[in-house]
């Protein structure tokens, strides 16, 4: 895991949440768009990618695909930290990794003070964006600070359990379904912009 106290010290980076599997390879092509916009790479910049400690893909994937935009990363890019919960892990043990999961997003929230919290929904997102919001709530953060969440694509008549969690505490959660969109139709926060992938 890293040491929130050896974070580049930069402050308000962009902390973007990758998941293992296909949420890495959703996260890698909006990442890419945002990038790839017109002043994408001034206004996306620092960016801190968050990444369990037990995921052995993401970095790779996402190193890839930074490449293919013209951008470097190193280890100064990576943020490892603590799974709320492992693929068949109990509901009770949970409990307490789900703790410190949400102790160790608080601190490295505190401490980096990120501008944008951008996720697409593994479990890894959950802490970090209840984190960024309490920090923006007591006033640690700018009022600035955004939390935005991208449903992922396969969601096309349901939130995932993620997305229903922290729709309270998102200032944007974009679906890409129009059945989605519908459903949540008066929800503020809750924006169709059509397919993004």
């Amino acid at each position: 895991m890293t040491s929130p106290n050896k974070q580049n010290q930069t402050k308000y980076p962009v902390y973007i949440v990758l998941g293992s599997g296909g949420h890495t390879a959703e996260m890698c092509t909006i990442n890419m768009a945002l990038l790839n916009s017109a002043r994408g790479k001034d206004i996306y910049n620092p960016v801190r990618y968050i990444i369990a400690n037990d995921d052995i893909t993401s970095r790779s994937r996402i190193t890839s695909a930074m490449q293919k935009v013209g951008v470097a990363l190193d280890d100064t890019s990576f943020i490892y930290v603590p799974r709320s919960r492992k693929v068949g892990q109990s509901y009770l043990s949970s409990v307490f990794t789900t703790l410190w999961a949400l102790l160790w997003s608080f601190w490295l929230v505190w401490s980096g003070q990120p501008k944008l919290l951008l996720c697409n929904g593994p479990g890894t997102c959950v802490p970090f964006c209840i984190a960024t919001y309490i920090c923006r709530q007591i006033r640690r953060l700018p009022s600035t600070t955004k939390i935005v969440f991208v449903e992922s694509w396969c969601r096309v008549r349901t939130l995932s359990l993620s997305g229903k969690l922290l729709r309270p505490f998102l200032d944007l959660l974009v679906v890409q379904w129009p059945a989605l969109a519908e459903k949540y139709k008066n929800a503020y926060n809750v924006k169709y912009f059509g397919k993004i992938m």
